[in-house]
């Protein structure tokens, strides 16, 4: 060995290696020791295999030697790349009571379902199954993406590895055909878990080079912006909404939403009447665009996000995309937002338990827009602020498409007044901590959110809740921050009561004039 890592090597169950190779913190590092409280790895080359020491994890695990291997996300998932198959390896925590229903919650809902293979082409190539690995129990899942183009990866077998532990560990495996994952598994080794794994991954802001003048001015505005301009999302504002809704609401706050915000689900038309009203009344559209044909409800059914990562389903993403050419004029467009939760018909839960899906059907509808000649929108990349499933497979930063395809980071966290009121500086404090590694160089906008009155009573405590917002906005505590957006519109429980009240009334006076104040703060401060 060119190095002497003599005590390591007995981790790994080899009697020698050829070479071995120490990263710290992401990077390669020539050094012939560690530093305990590092983010260590060890790769031992030996003949046709690769040994990997996971310091932060605990474990040791055998892949073929010419496999890659990806550090970057570290505290979230280490990746193993093939000529023709990926794994992604996660160390995860059960933060359930029982392992049983953590596992059905955060993974085998939709994975598990026949009625949902049947309404997305899916097939079970092999039964479950599980085996004793040391002190583990590994339970195997083999599925198959059928109707996939030829060499896709779309073989997939997943395993948990389970002792009683609230740790365990899930192995996602794709691949172009059914290779044997088993023997990787079975090479699992656990080490004691030492040092804190840290991300190496960078992303940075890439302008396009197709926009159209008028759009990068758009952008350079929106980023140079100190006041924090402010739009809203009005439930109906299809109908009523630009004409009624908003006036009355711009009368009682004596000011202006300067940005307007729509949605719109796969295979639906654009709403081109609706964007040049609001860009004829000197304001900026932002599109919300979402693959779902069921309004990210019944996930148990059919999803298009499969059909689209097929490439099925081009002429009907042409079609909008030659649509939004059409109208032409800059505007915000949001795909996907809340990608990184279970109630969305594009989150992985839904879609193989693999991120990777939305980054490609992300891609493809990018590289459509560009083939059409879409010059005249900016990329807003948007998960909730909190990441659910709680595991890290499903942590936001997996979905992040390549920078080239982002020009925008979105920030989203609500408080409906259930059981307390976060204060706007904390939720969104806990999305800047989640986004300083990578986004802190990035423009955010805030594409949509709000505060409720819980059952509607605590007006009061929502007033104060928008007072703290507008000080926090007046005092530039999130300067990343150029916009935000209001959801004004409710969510609703089956029985048709309200759950969540976003709606803004203009005929509470209190919530009215706490944007009254706020907004006199941010212009004027």
């Amino acid at each position: 060995m060119g190095q002497s890592f003599e005590a390591e090597l007995s981790l790994t169950g080899l009697e020698c290696a050829d070479s071995v190779q120490l990263y710290t913190d992401g990077i390669p590092n020539p050094a012939t020791c560690r530093e305990p409280e590092r983010d260590n790895k060890l790769i031992f080359r030996h003949g046709d295999r690769q040994c990997v020491v996971n310091f932060p994890d605990g474990y040791c695990l055998d892949v073929p030697a010419d496999w890659q291997v990806d550090f970057s996300l570290s505290p979230v998932r280490i990746r193993y790349t093939g000529s023709y198959c990926v794994l992604n390896v996660t160390r995860e925590k059960i933060i359930y009571d029982s392992r049983e229903f953590f596992f059905q919650e955060c993974f085998d809902r939709h994975m598990k379902d026949p009625g949902f293979w049947k309404a997305n082409r899916i097939t079970e190539t092999r039964p479950c199954h599980t085996e004793t690995i040391g002190e583990y129990t590994a339970e195997f899942q083999h599925l198959r993406l059928d109707a996939m183009p030829e060499g896709a990866l779309s073989h997939y077998t997943y395993v948990k590895l389970y002792n009683d532990s609230p740790y365990f560990y899930f192995f996602l495996f794709k691949s172009s055909g059914e290779e044997d994952i088993e023997p990787v598994i079975r090479s699992f080794r656990p080490i004691p878990v030492e040092g804190t794994a840290v991300y190496s991954k960078k992303f940075e802001v890439k302008i396009p080079s197709h926009w159209t003048k008028e759009t990068r001015a758009c952008y350079d505005r929106l980023c140079s912006r100190t006041d924090t301009p402010w739009g809203i999302y009005c439930a109906d504002l299809l109908h009523k909404g630009m004409d009624e809704t908003m006036p009355r609401l711009e009368a009682e706050m004596e000011d202006r939403f300067e940005l307007v915000s729509q949605y719109v689900h796969y295979s639906h038309d654009f709403t081109l009447e609706l964007a040049r009203k609001v860009h004829d009344s000197g304001r900026l559209f932002q599109m919300s665009y979402q693959y779902t044909t069921s309004n990210n409800t019944h996930l148990e059914g059919y999803t298009p996000v499969l059909d689209i990562y097929r490439a099925e389903c081009d002429e009907v993403l042409r079609n909008y995309a030659r649509q939004i050419k059409a109208y032409g004029e800059p505007m915000l467009f949001r795909l996907n937002n809340e990608m990184n939760t279970d109630w969305t018909s594009y989150c992985g839960l839904v879609n193989m338990l693999d991120p990777d899906i939305f980054i490609e059907t992300w891609v493809r509808l990018y590289r459509i827009f560009e083939e059409e000649g879409v010059d005249n929108c900016i990329w807003i990349f948007n998960p909730s602020g909190d990441s659910f499933p709680p595991c890290r497979w499903a942590d936001f930063i997996n979905y992040m498409p390549p920078s080239e395809y982002v020009q925008m980071m979105g920030v989203t966290a609500y408080c409906p007044g259930h059981g307390g009121f976060d204060s706007y500086e904390k939720l969104y404090a806990k999305i800047e901590d989640d986004y300083r590694p990578f986004f802190m160089d990035w423009p955010w906008i805030i594409s949509e959110f709000g505060c409720g009155p819980d059952d509607g009573t605590k007006i009061e405590e929502q007033a104060r809740w928008i007072r703290e917002c507008f000080d926090c906005m007046a005092q530039r505590r999130f300067p990343n921050i150029k916009a935000a957006i209001w959801f004004s519109a409710n969510d609703y429980n089956p029985d048709g009561s309200v759950h969540n009240g976003y709606q803004l009334n203009p005929d509470i006076p209190q919530v009215m004039a706490a944007f009254r104040e706020g907004f006199q703060k941010i212009h004027h401060t």
